[in-house]
């Protein structure tokens, strides 16, 4: 056997083994805790089959474009007052309270539809302070269209659509974030429609549904916090922490203690590992405990090194909250480098300067529903209702423009904040249970076996080595099902079973291949390769034809069919596998071996 061929058996018997292991707890229970400490995943059982929770909400872009509007509203009035100013050749900055407000006399502002602003100048001149230059530094998707003494701004139907898709977007990914945070097996959370979001939660007792709705319910939140430095929340739990992991191994396999300059923190790379321990933590009540989701990465190549959750200590009363951002936009710093320019409305200019220079040194955590989003630390006092926030150094200024990119989205979508609206709560109960658990294996069962005689009945020693690559194939298509926490549906059974029948078709036809070449007076190994090679696009063509089938599924489709659309994709890469590479590599060793004469049994 040359080394290629070593290489790939020790490749496809190190498979199959971690494969075994991985489903021996699905089927084996009270297994030793250093087995399952490695291989904890079980195989898990669908909304249908299980049970569950099903919610529905829709969510209100309406609403968030209407909130948007009226802050644009208060942002233009600030910008015609300073462009007044600086043509009446006076400083903008050193207006006293009677002069802004005598130039905000100047016109009239109004909100007529959601997406609507009408503008009304008293005075002929000032109609040229509203361009569309002022319009675009303020919000790119609102359209100007000026008339005499009048103008209107509005969203177009394209950008309303795009807004829409965004908040929509937005909103699905802090359900899932919400969902997550839960440690759920196989949450399904997909977009359905124009702007609803569907959640099927399987196997949830009575009281984590009620957590569930009150958690999904809460209307995402900006907030600004400041980051506590003399509250040492983790400075003193190393050793309880070492205690906790002990008692609870399952739940904190990645929890780790520690320090830096500012003092303890807790990382993980699982949000509810670090939740469930701060819960036996007595957190003072003018505290509470943020989490940030951090990605570190390398500054040359931008490959992601670590991914982990970590904690903060922070005020547990938010001093400035979303409603007082008008708007976020990246910009350049001095050095050219990415920075988010960040602006207030006027009750949050005066906030942001007084937490500005009562903190200079200090970190502010910028949150979005509980999650920090980033820390920044504060250099100066920030006064005007202008801030800017600088990423730091350590990465490449495309990595640092990404990150910029990221937290506008979450700024400006906070402060859109749509409300998210309940339109259908089912608890479902397990539509055939247990009986359909048994019919599903009984059916599956059933088929391998009369796929086993089948094939050794027809194909003789050929079979044998079809039904090895089968035995494997459910191996794998279990082992996959088990690593990405999938829940087994009864369409998935229906899945597993069609994976059944595709393998099987797939070695039929490279069988018969072979017996042709056999017959046209080829030598066993040149029947072999020629078998395989010709009816390898064969296979390939129906496979990628299902699979393109299983892709639509997947992405339109929710709850059991998806479950079905999971099963069959898994379950095609799997068959392909097993039955072009398996059973050719089993050949090739009985070749060389010499177990196989000049006669091929098949």
């Amino acid at each position: 056997m040359n080394n290629k061929r070593d290489w790939k058996t020790w490749f496809v018997m190190g498979l199959a083994a971690l494969a075994v292991l991985s489903i021996v707890p699905t089927f084996v229970p009270g297994l030793p805790s250093f087995y399952t400490s490695i291989f904890s995943g079980r195989l898990n059982y669908g909304l249908d089959l299980k049970g569950g929770l099903e919610l529905k909400y829709t969510v209100d872009y309406k609403k968030a474009i209407n909130d948007n509007t009226n802050k644009l509203r208060d942002t233009l009035r600030s910008r015609l007052v300073e462009k007044w100013a600086e043509k009446a050749g006076k400083d903008p900055n050193a207006l006293t309270d009677a002069e802004r407000k005598a130039a905000e006399a100047r016109f009239d502002i109004k909100r007529s539809l959601y997406n609507t602003l009408e503008v009304t100048f008293k005075e002929a001149g000032d109609a040229a302070l509203l361009d569309d230059d002022l319009v675009d530094t303020i919000d790119l998707r609102f359209e100007l269209r000026a008339s005499g003494n009048t103008a209107t701004l509005f969203l177009s139907d394209k950008a309303i659509a795009e807004i829409k898709n965004e908040v929509v977007n937005q909103t699905l990914d802090v359900i899932r974030k919400r969902v997550d945070a839960f440690g759920l097996v196989e949450p399904d959370v997909r977009r359905s429609g124009d702007a609803d979001v569907d959640v099927q939660l399987p196997g949830l007792n009575e009281r984590q549904m009620k957590t569930v709705r009150e958690k999904i319910g809460q209307a995402a939140q900006l907030t600004f916090r400041m980051v506590v430095k003399e509250a040492k929340v983790f400075d003193d739990k190393k050793d309880a922490l070492e205690q906790y992991k002990k008692s609870n191994l399952e739940k904190a396999k990645t929890l780790e203690w520690v320090t830096d300059s500012r003092g303890a923190y807790l990382r993980s790379q699982r949000k509810s590992e670090i939740i469930n321990f701060v819960k036996t933590v007595q957190v003072p009540d003018d505290v509470m405990i943020g989490y940030e989701y951090v990605e570190d990465k390398d500054p040359i190549s931008g490959e992601v090194k670590d991914r982990y959750y970590r904690t903060y200590n922070l005020q547990a009363n938010a001093p400035l909250t979303g409603d007082n951002l008008t708007r976020a936009a990246v910009g350049y710093g001095d050095k050219r480098e990415p920075v988010v320019n960040l602006e207030f409305d006027s009750r949050g200019a005066t906030i942001f300067g007084d937490l500005t220079e009562k903190n200079v040194g200090n970190l502010m955590a910028i949150m979005l529903d509980g999650d920090v989003s980033s820390a920044p630390r504060i250099n100066e006092r920030i006064g005007g209702g202008r801030a800017q926030i600088t990423l730091g150094g350590g990465r490449s200024a495309a990595q640092q423009m990404d990150e910029a990119n990221a937290l506008v989205t979450v700024l400006n979508n906070g402060a859109y904040k749509a409300p998210v609206i309940k339109v259908h709560d089912v608890e479902v109960g397990p539509s055939l249970g247990r009986d359909a658990v048994r019919s599903g294996m009984f059916s599956i069962a059933l088929g391998f076996i009369l796929a086993f005689l089948f094939m050794i009945a027809y194909y003789r020693q050929a079979g044998v080595i079809a039904n090895i690559a089968l035995l494997f194939n459910l191996i794998l298509v279990l082992a996959c099902l088990v690593s990405f926490n999938a829940a087994l549906t009864l369409p998935g059974m229906a899945g597993i079973v069609l994976t059944v029948g595709m393998a099987l078709d797939a070695n039929v036809l490279i069988f018969e291949r072979v017996r042709e070449e056999i017959r046209s007076g080829k030598s066993t190994r040149n029947a072999l390769d020629l078998g395989y090679g010709k009816a390898f696009w064969t296979i390939f063509d129906a496979q990628i034809t299902t699979a393109i089938a299983g892709f639509v599924l997947m992405q339109y489709a929710s709850g059991p069919i998806y479950g079905f659309a999971v099963t069959l994709l898994i379950g095609i890469g799997c068959s392909m596998f097993t039955s072009i590479v398996v059973t050719r590599m089993i050949y090739t060793y009985m070749l060389d071996s010499g177990k196989i004469g000049s006669e091929l049994s098949i």
